[in-house]
Formats: C-alpha cells, structure tokens, sequence
C-alpha cells in the first residue's frame, strides 16, 4: 500500500554555538503534521523553549480528541506552550520564540504560526508564502508544503526555493538541497537554518 504522504527535513547548526531550531513530523493514514520551533539563536533558554514548543505540539496532536476543531487545536497547543515556558525554564527574561505547525487533513492543509518562521505552499509551478496567522488551503496530489527558519529566509529567494523543489526527488532530498544552497549563499554569515516539509503523493 503506498503512503499518501511523504516527508523530509534537513538542518544546519551554520556558525552558531547552540542549535536554536527543533522540528518534528508524523505522517499516518489521512494526516501528516509538521512542526518547526526557533528559539534565541545561541541563547540556553532559547534551545529549551524551543525544545518544549516542539514536545508540547506533538503530544497535544498524539492525545488529540477524534472531533477536535483543528483551529481549537492550535490555541490549546500555544497556551501550553506559554504554561510550559513559565513552569520550566529559568528565572529572567523569556527568550524568542518562533512556532509553525501545519496539519493536513482531508486533503485539507489547516496552519499556524507565530514569529520568523515561514510557511510555503508548491504546486509544481507556483510556490506561494502562507501569510496570517492561520488559515486553510487545498492539498492536492504532487503539491509541497513545508515550513522554514529564519535562517533559510534570509539565505534564499523565490527562485532559489522553485529550485530546490523542483523535479521528482523525495522531500528529504529537496530539503537538502535547501541547506546545501544557504551554506553556499551565506557561508560567512550563515546561522541556524532548517526545513521540514511533505509532499502528497496520491
């Protein structure tokens, strides 16, 4: 039986001391979630929060209730988020934190996100940036989505995302292609940089 959904992702730490982005994903049956937390660059709490928002997000989706409103869905995940960072981290300022989640669900790519991080959408021939804080869109067969940080936006237009996604390579491959073009963009300056993204297959 094939898989409706097929998923990759690729990092770089760049020139940075501390690896600031967390990301997760799950593809199984009609679903495929993606998850991309950036903290501080090079800042401890950074790392943490963003290790909680990523942690936080998946076991909300995995403990989700069947009937569960997607859009309820992400405020429950955000306001854990918030309770997580107060109970654990340590005492001073709360660091920076960026959140992307994408939920694709009956052929139907529900999305949220807050701060730096961007989310993309790939039809083969149009790429187009998901803006607002959340929304919906059409995921139709042989389309990419995925989100990235702030790291790749920087490092790359456009043209250079048509690329990278073009032709019919695996997710993981395009997504690596993503990090190879930033470290040859930006070698000098590059900093943490990461993609995850999935492509539905049927």
């Amino acid at each position: 039986m094939r898989e409706l959904y097929r998923v990759g992702n690729a990092q770089s730490i760049g020139f940075g001391q501390i690896q600031s982005n967390y990301f997760a994903s799950y593809a199984g049956g009609e679903e495929c979630l993606l998850a991309l937390a950036d903290g501080t660059i090079d800042h401890i709490n950074g790392r943490r929060c963003a290790i909680l928002a990523i942690e936080a997000c998946m076991r909300e989706y995995l403990e989700m209730p069947v009937r569960t409103r997607l859009p309820d869905f992400f405020h429950t995940v955000a306001a854990k988020i918030l309770y997580d960072m107060h109970e654990i981290l340590y005492l001073g300022k709360t660091p920076y934190l960026s959140l992307a989640c994408q939920l694709i669900r009956n052929g139907t790519l529900f999305y949220y996100q807050a701060g730096s991080c961007q989310m993309f959408l790939y039809d083969g021939m149009q790429y187009r940036i998901l803006t607002g804080t959340s929304g919906s869109e059409k995921m139709e067969k042989g389309m990419v989505a995925g989100i990235v940080s702030d790291g790749i936006c920087k490092a790359l237009h456009e043209k250079d995302m048509i690329s990278c996604l073009s032709g019919n390579l695996h997710p993981y491959d395009k997504a690596q292609r993503m990090i190879l073009k930033v470290k040859e963009k930006n070698r000098k300056t590059a900093g943490n940089a990461t993609v995850v993204c999935a492509e539905r297959c049927l």
